[in-house]
């Protein structure tokens, strides 16, 4: 049982690295680090100019450009989670072939996609830390890190990532259909962050489109990370629930989300196989 165990881990570990090696296209560690920090950080600044010039910089708006940069800084999870996962695994078919092979190795399929996965959340951590510097120091924001509530943040990170893996695996798997499917990865990402409250506070979007987007996990977790950073002093998209009840509902979505995950990736992981997904040649 420990052998096992062990062996397990030791993939998962390997799957790990080598996303972060195709990742970073086998280039100097500071170098992609520098260029993963950098991209979010510019995405923040270009935010709050935005803003700062629509509203004047009047005091009443504050709030609400730290309700965007708060978004836009956990956005990283979702954009490298999805997106990049999606690309990734897609490239590891198409592009160097290698899909097929992790596919039969004693590792496990799974095991494969989940530490592939975890490279992408380790890269977007950084981001997030870096923005919220940014934001507590450039853009004067308020950010304390002595009064961030760290439970309540990190309880919903957690329930946040499982969700994020789950969807990029089912995602994934589902695009393996596809001859073509680069790029799909950006188009769901950018779908998602305008129905996930990263921007905007869904209870803007029409009753029907708000109403599925609060089945999502997203906009509880983005809800939870705003109030443990900043408590009262940010804009709330649930204003009347207290944190356990946003909290509950984040716990009722993520389950759904990977009980939904598991059923489709289950489908489409034996189409995949039935109909010679895996191995398929594609346009690169």
């Amino acid at each position: 049982m420990g052998v096992a165990v062990a062996r397990q881990l030791s993939g998962y570990r390997a799957a790990v690295l080598l996303g972060w090696a195709v990742s970073s296209n086998w280039t100097r560690p500071i170098l992609f680090i520098a260029y993963s920090l950098l991209r979010p950080v510019s995405m923040a600044l270009i935010l709050a100019v935005m803003y700062t010039v629509i509203t004047g910089n009047a005091a009443a708006t504050r709030p609400y450009l730290a309700f965007l940069i708060i978004g836009t800084a956990f956005w990283s999870f979702i954009q490298e989670g999805v997106s990049e996962f999606a690309n990734g695994i897609l490239e590891d078919r198409g592009r160097y072939h290698i899909l097929k092979y992790a596919y039969i190795a004693p590792l496990g399929f799974p095991i494969y996609l989940v530490g592939r996965a975890t490279s992408k959340l380790a890269s977007a951590a950084a981001s997030v830390v870096i923005v919220l510097l940014v934001g507590a120091f450039a853009l004067h924001l308020g950010i304390n890190p002595l009064q961030i509530d760290y439970p309540l943040l990190v309880a919903a990170c957690l329930l946040a990532f499982v969700s994020v893996i789950a969807f990029a695996i089912t995602f994934s798997t589902m695009l393996l259909a596809g001859r073509d499917t680069n790029g799909y990865g950006d188009i769901i990402a950018q779908f998602l962050y305008l129905f996930s409250g990263a921007i905007f506070p869904i209870s803007v979007l029409p009753g029907p489109i708000a109403w599925i987007a609060s089945l999502s996990p997203l906009p509880y977790w983005l809800e939870l990370c705003r109030r443990a950073i900043l408590h009262a002093r940010v804009y709330q998209m649930f204003p009347n629930m207290s944190d356990g009840e946003v909290l509950l509902r984040l716990v009722v979505a993520t389950a759904g989300t990977v009980l939904l995950g598991y059923i489709l990736f289950r489908f489409t992981d034996r189409r995949a196989r039935r109909l010679g997904h895996i191995d398929m040649e594609v346009n690169w």
